[in-house]
């Protein structure tokens, strides 16, 4: 008997199914609440491949909703993409973890193959972009919030069905209110989580019996489960054609991920891996490095340097501080030139 027997007998996947979910890849975005339980389940159900997308690090005040973490990892201050990689690798170590730490981008969606994305994401700025990058690149991603007693999950094919601003004609006004933080019951979020990890697997067994004009939403306290059906807005200003989708961000401008007390800014020139590495080497200031991105401390705060020249430091108690930071980093780069 192998560990999938059980998973196999049930009608709806069978062998075939399981042969499906075990040759497929699934990228995460965000690995917090929703996306620490996500990853979980979809490692224990097989999936050969998991992409993990966030530029987060671990805090104590994770440890409510997010299962994957412990207090160790909160006290190293780890990267979530990180630890996570570890704990699911003594899950399943035939499953092949990738850990990006980094926010979602287009260029991290050109550069990764995969069947199909959960948004596991806690801000609507980010939904937007993924939203786009699903248009402009043509997959299909399952959404998933939660919020008080209350969580939503839709499975989004927008070229062809609904769009998250077909969902939400308000997208704008929720974007512009990302940085609120909403408190969420504890037990809710393994729900959803389950929820969306229900229609990942049902899509890899069978996209084509996958209802793409349905949202789902339960209120965890009333034990209330409703269904409502969206249509697809054909004056969407998001998904109606012509798309003219501008992913670029401008150069130096800092932004906040919302709730995190970490920024990031995107420079327009390559980062010189080699050159920065042995000055961060010569300063004892390295903590890992791969051939994608270089993290280390910069006056006792964690910043992660990537290759496509995006900037993340954590640990920023405001803009002034965060700009600050970013211009004695500048210093440090232009260590490289001399």
């Amino acid at each position: 008997m192998n560990r999938y027997d059980r998973q196999e007998k049930v009608r709806q996947i069978g062998h075939v199914g399981q042969q499906k979910i075990s040759q497929s890849a699934i990228m995460i975005a965000g690995v917090g609440a929703l996306g620490s339980y996500a990853a979980e389940q979809l490692v224990r159900a097989g999936i050969r491949k998991l992409i993990l997308v966030d530029p987060d690090t671990v805090d104590i005040t994770n440890l409510q909703r997010q299962s994957l973490f412990t207090e160790a990892d909160a006290q190293q201050k780890r990267l979530k993409v990180e630890a996570a990689k570890e704990h699911l690798s003594k899950i399943n170590s035939k499953c092949q973890v990738i850990a990006i730490p980094a926010p979602l981008s287009a260029d991290l969606i050109e550069e990764h193959q995969f069947n199909l994305c959960l948004d596991c994401l806690d801000n609507y700025q980010a939904r937007d972009l993924l939203n786009k990058l699903a248009i402009s690149n043509r997959f299909d991603y399952l959404f998933a919030s939660c919020a008080g007693t209350y969580g939503n999950v839709m499975a989004i094919s927008p070229t062809a069905h609904p769009c998250l601003n077909c969902l939400f004609p308000n997208l704008e006004e929720l974007k512009q209110n990302d940085c609120d933080l909403i408190g969420v019951n504890t037990a809710l979020i393994p729900v959803v989580a389950g929820l969306q990890v229900s229609l990942a697997l049902h899509y890899l067994v069978d996209k084509t019996q996958v209802n793409f004009n349905e949202l789902i939403t339960i209120d965890n306290w009333s034990m209330q489960f409703t269904k409502f059906k969206i249509s697809k807005n054909h004056q969407c200003p998001t998904c109606t054609p012509p798309y003219n989708f501008e992913f670029n961000e401008p150069e130096q401008e800092l932004h906040m991920l919302c709730g995190e007390n970490a920024f990031y800014t995107v420079k327009k020139k390559a980062v010189n891996f080699k050159a920065v590495q042995k000055i961060l080497a010569r300063k004892k200031l390295l903590v890992s490095a791969n051939q994608m991105f270089l993290h280390f401390k910069w006056y006792d705060r964690p910043v992660s340097i990537f290759k496509n020249g995006k900037i993340v430091m954590y640990n920023l108690p405001n803009l002034t501080i965060a700009r600050q930071q970013l211009q004695s980093l500048n210093v440090l780069m232009k260590e490289d030139a001399k």
